[in-house]
């Protein structure tokens, strides 16, 4: 009976050697995804961060496209008026 109970201890001490190996593995794995999912993070927030100083950049850059497009209205505007001047003294 005790070499029965003996031979149980060692399968089981074979099995918890077994599972702890196992248990280091998961435990490597979620090490190398928690460092993965935090570097995701990292670059999410830089990205978002590109986004936005793209959109600033776009938004100045419209605003500027507006400017130009009215001071060549203006201009367009001021050479009809030139061209007219120019005919009727002409």
């Amino acid at each position: 009976q005790v070499d029965a109970q003996l031979l149980v201890v060692q399968k089981l001490e074979e099995k918890e050697r077994g599972l702890q190996s196992s248990l280091a593995a998961v435990e490597k794995e979620l090490a190398l995804r928690s460092q993965a999912l935090e570097l995701n993070k990292r670059k999410a927030v830089e990205a978002a961060q590109l986004a936005e100083d793209l959109r600033a950049q776009g938004e100045h850059v419209q605003a500027r496209l507006r400017e130009l497009q009215a001071c060549a209205a203006e201009n367009r505007a001021a050479k009809d008026k030139e061209s007219l001047s120019l005919k009727r003294a002409q």
